[in-house]
């Protein structure tokens, strides 16, 4: 039921998408900017130590600054934690804290060097999850709407030069239909949005996996012609998981990441709440294949 469900969801947003078009004439070809592929590193030690080949970074959750300035320091396109504008209420819902103006005015004055034009801002993280597994409340989604429109608002007024963005979590939307809605209306406020698709290890979810990060770009464009996608690449496993359903998974996950702006990593070397033998880094052979075209050779 879940994946039927899903499945129908999909072919909406691809009906949508399919209105699309444009174009017009040149003095000749436009040049391709390059694609950025990026990192979440937990320390500025990763910065460089990294497998990966990046040309760019997010600090991780938490505002770590000196991670964020070591990106900056070593050239890579940033991308800074703004998650401390909302916190979580008791049904789960990511809120704005009530003092969001002042919060926002201390980081400023305190960061400016960071505040470059055209830095990538992160306002919220799988935005919906966390209610949707609480309960499948339209109330609980349109108040997070809201104040995310209130965020935006303020941080465009401040920071009109920043990028901003979110992403979502496609476990937000399996057996909770009526978050889908709220997705489109979401991604119309933001400069760009990204998914973590992540494997948990539950072999039956493959397919509507991959079928939620196919639609994705559709959906994005549908809701903002001109917003950037972003994929959140799953960079880590837990040991008892299955080692093949995990690299088939990845292999097809990354196959369709190539329809997205760009690509950032996550587990590589930094877990977060994690243990550390889940990281990329550790990864056998067989599975470090499927990574190869982003590893340093």
């Amino acid at each position: 039921m879940m994946k039927k469900r899903l499945l129908l969801q999909l072919t909406l947003v691809g009906l949508l998408a399919a209105c699309g078009g444009g174009g017009g004439s040149s003095d000749g070809p436009t040049p391709t900017p390059q694609r950025l592929v990026g990192e979440i590193f937990g320390t500025p030690e990763q910065v460089a130590t990294s497998d990966l080949v990046t040309n760019a970074g997010y600090g991780g959750y938490g505002g770590a600054l000196e991670t964020s300035r070591a990106i900056q320091k070593a050239g890579k396109t940033n991308m800074l934690d703004f998650l401390f504008l909302f916190n979580i209420s008791d049904k789960g819902a990511a809120r704005l804290v009530s003092d969001a103006p002042a919060v926002l005015e201390a980081y400023i004055a305190k960061n400016a060097d960071l505040l470059q034009p055209g830095v990538y801002v992160y306002l919220l993280d799988e935005m919906y999850l966390k209610a949707s597994l609480v309960e499948d409340d339209p109330a609980e989604y349109q108040a997070q709407l809201d104040d995310l429109k209130r965020a935006a608002a303020l941080v465009r007024q401040r920071l009109p030069q920043v990028k901003l963005g979110l992403s979502f979590s496609p476990h937000a939307t399996f057996g909770h239909p009526k978050v889908m809605p709220f997705i489109a209306p979401a991604i119309a406020q933001v400069d760009w949005v990204g998914t973590t698709t992540y494997w948990l290890g539950d072999k039956t979810t493959t397919s509507a996996l991959h079928d939620w990060s196919r639609a994705l770009p559709g959906l994005a464009r549908a809701a903002q012609p001109k917003v950037e996608t972003w994929y959140i690449a799953q960079a880590f496993r837990e040991p008892a998981w299955d080692k093949q359903v995990f690299r088939e998974f990845m292999q097809t996950e990354l196959q369709i990441s190539d329809s997205y702006d760009a690509i950032i990593f996550f587990g590589w070397q930094e877990t977060s709440e994690l243990s550390r033998q889940t990281a990329g880094r550790y990864f056998e052979a067989e599975t470090r294949a499927v990574y190869s075209r982003f590893l340093k050779k």
